[in-house]
């Protein structure tokens, strides 16, 4: 090209103004955005769901043991050691989660020791649970051989003991 043929520069051109992958590329944005809230949600929903589960009563929850246990019929298979540990168990759950104690981690003595303080049992209850523990280390740790009769006698007791420490209700009280 010659020098003396030198031209202007040429006018900006106007280019076709495309906005249709800027609206893809917002879309998408959208849609994965979305998509996180509504797990991040459904996974709140969940947790508030799972706070509000209703907690079953101790009581109903050891009577329902004591049933389990009763039907299993350990005593007539001969297996009074697993009966007294089940047994004694039971009982000790139920007081922990009824009056709000750490009872399983205790010894008997300890535990006897810290129930003679509470004021929520009678000393016939103190009595009678002092008497079904006795046999249940008797059996647990002495190999102490039980009679039918004293285990009987021992889901008596515990039988009884539940639906005495079972909290009263006023009838004349409206939920």
């Amino acid at each position: 090209m010659p020098l003396n043929e030198i031209r202007d520069v040429r006018p900006p051109v106007d280019l076709p103004v495309n906005y249709f992958w800027l609206f893809v590329a917002l879309g998408v944005l959208f849609f994965v955005g979305l998509f996180f809230f509504v797990r991040w949600l459904k996974e709140k929903m969940a947790k508030d769901k799972a706070v509000a589960i209703i907690v079953r009563p101790a009581w109903e929850i050891a009577q329902e043991e004591l049933a389990t246990l009763e039907k299993e019929q350990l005593p007539a298979a001969g297996k009074t050691e697993e009966y007294f540990v089940r047994l004694s168990a039971i009982i000790r759950h139920y007081l922990e989660r009824r009056f709000s104690i750490s009872v399983p981690d205790m010894t008997t003595d300890e535990f006897l020791v810290h129930v003679k303080t509470m004021p929520v049992l009678d000393l016939q209850q103190k009595d009678s649970l002092k008497e079904f523990l006795t046999l249940s280390d008797m059996v647990k740790f002495a190999r102490y051989h039980s009679t039918h009769q004293e285990m009987d006698g021992a889901m008596t007791a515990a039988k009884r003991l539940l639906a005495e420490t079972i909290p009263k209700v006023d009838p004349t009280v409206q939920p």
